[in-house]
């Protein structure tokens, strides 16, 4: 059995496993058809960099398995995260042993909702694999 961790990266980290995650990153933004015209994994690395997000990695054996993306927001003055992306090819059984400690993590952070822009099909896989209880139809008209 391999030997499973989770990690939430310094910003030397980051430099460290770019070459592992990176891809994950694009694959996540790429399969969202709504953030794909609005976020990529240079992004996020930026985002990662300035401390404007956190990157949790999953590995198996050292080695990054799964990456996750989350930015703190202010909605209505109250603190919560948007999960920006989410991909990897252990990403169940990595969301059965460290999912609660992510959530621990927010909530110990005195976020009071985690949020993910997605469409209908993600939105489903959300909802029934990672314990969304909410969705909602988010509009836009580009200008």
């Amino acid at each position: 059995m391999a030997d499973m961790g989770i990690e939430m990266l310094s910003e030397e980290r980051i430099d460290e496993v770019w070459e592992h995650i990176e891809p994950l990153l694009e694959k996540s933004c790429a399969s969202n058809e709504i953030g794909a015209a609005e976020i990529s994994a240079t992004d996020i690395y930026l985002l990662a960099k300035t401390d404007m997000c956190v990157i949790f990695i999953g590995t198996e054996d050292d080695i990054p398995k799964c990456v996750i993306a989350v930015q703190f927001n202010f909605t209505n003055g109250r603190k919560g995260a948007d999960l920006i992306a989410m991909a990897g090819s252990r990403l169940i059984k990595f969301r059965n042993a460290y999912w609660e400690v992510i959530i621990a993590w927010l909530k110990a952070n005195e976020c009071k909702f985690l949020d993910a822009y997605a469409t209908e099909r993600l939105a489903k896989h959300y909802k029934t694999k990672f314990g969304f209880d909410q969705s909602c139809a988010y509009v836009r008209m580009t200008l």
